[in-house]
């Protein structure tokens, strides 16, 4: 059994855009490749995450950065998708969007409500979540949490309590933030709410959202999250995550696995597949999705990080019979 789990581009976007505005810092600076950021529904193994803001904090020199980047940790920084969790009329219903709306921008983490009697408790849960990049993603979701009830609730807003399950960051900016108690290393990240602001009026006023309008692709992108211990998905998965940085290679994958190259040959061919044949496959369907979106044969190639393109011009001939030219001039005719 593998067991990793993924959080999606889009979801971490906002982070790229803030630290280029708050400290001149880009993702790029890194050693993330350009292409993985720009293409917001790719799937990011949870651990690289929690090494990217890990790695932040170093660059920047500043424990507590998340609250420095706070006015862009929100929703609605995230574009249509984001803006679409906070179009609920009211705040009950932004809670129930968001708690079960999250599964499809992460994995193996549980966002829901708990109540203990007049106090909700808005909880954050993820075992993947651990070291000192734990940190950083822990306090980012109490930020975001904070921030969203300040959407509905008015900027003036703060939580009764916020419990994050962290080691503490000691800085007077994280106090001022959320203007209440602040509790380290509880059990779970919780921000609580006094129940009866469920039942009251907003003070804000309406939002005029536009319908979201959604094509196949972005769809078939967005409902595409392997759960932990999915072994299929989460093969598919790495490798297309692998061919940012290189040619997918085993040693790249039984890395992020932590496991020996021979230990994943083996759990390979305990399900009948091999590595080189379940690439091909995964290349030949991603190449399949940039067809549709009509980039040049040359492009794909270069994307899927085939060394040239007739390389992947047979890898794709093996696979479907025809090549990657005949293949998507008959794949944009039927469209």
């Amino acid at each position: 059994m593998l067991d990793i789990a993924f959080i999606r581009t889009l979801f971490i976007k906002p982070l790229d855009y803030a630290i280029q505005k708050h400290y001149g810092l880009s993702l790029q600076q890194l050693d993330i490749p350009e292409l993985l950021i720009r293409e917001s529904m790719s799937l990011i193994p949870f651990k690289d995450y929690l090494f990217w803001l890990d790695r932040i904090e170093e660059l920047t020199n500043d424990p507590s950065y998340m609250i420095t980047l706070a006015d862009q940790m929100t929703f609605s920084s995230m574009g249509g998708l984001g803006e679409w969790y906070l179009s609920c009329p009211d705040l009950p219903l932004a809670l129930r969007r968001i708690n079960y709306g999250l599964s499809c921008l992460q994995s193996g983490a549980s966002y829901h409500s708990e109540l203990s009697g007049k106090i909700i408790k808005w909880t954050y849960e993820n075992p993947y979540s651990k070291g000192k990049g734990s940190r950083h993603d822990h306090l980012r979701v109490a930020v975001l949490f904070t921030q969203t009830l300040r959407d509905y609730m008015g900027e003036g807003f703060s939580p009764l309590k916020i419990e994050i399950n962290a080691q503490e960051i000691r800085s007077e900016k994280i106090a001022e933030f959320f203007q209440c108690p602040i509790r380290w290393g509880a059990p779970k990240t919780q921000v609580w709410l006094p129940m009866s602001i469920l039942g009251a009026s907003n003070n804000q006023p309406p939002k005029s959202t536009k319908p979201m309008l959604v094509s196949n692709l972005q769809l078939d992108d967005f409902l595409n999250m392997p759960q932990p211990a999915d072994t299929a998905k989460l093969m598919f998965e790495l490798i297309n995550y692998s061919r940012y940085y290189q040619y997918p290679n085993l040693e790249f994958i039984a890395e992020q696995l932590s496991l020996s190259k021979q230990q994943l040959q083996r759990r390979l061919h305990h399900f009948g597949w091999t590595f080189t044949d379940t690439t091909n496959y995964v290349l030949c369907n991603i190449a399949i999705k940039y067809m549709q979106q009509a980039l040049p044969i040359e492009q794909i190639a270069a994307n899927l990080s085939y060394k040239n393109v007739q390389s992947f011009t047979k890898a794709f001939q093996r696979n479907r019979g025809i090549t990657p030219l005949q293949y998507q001039q008959q794949l944009l005719e039927k469209q």
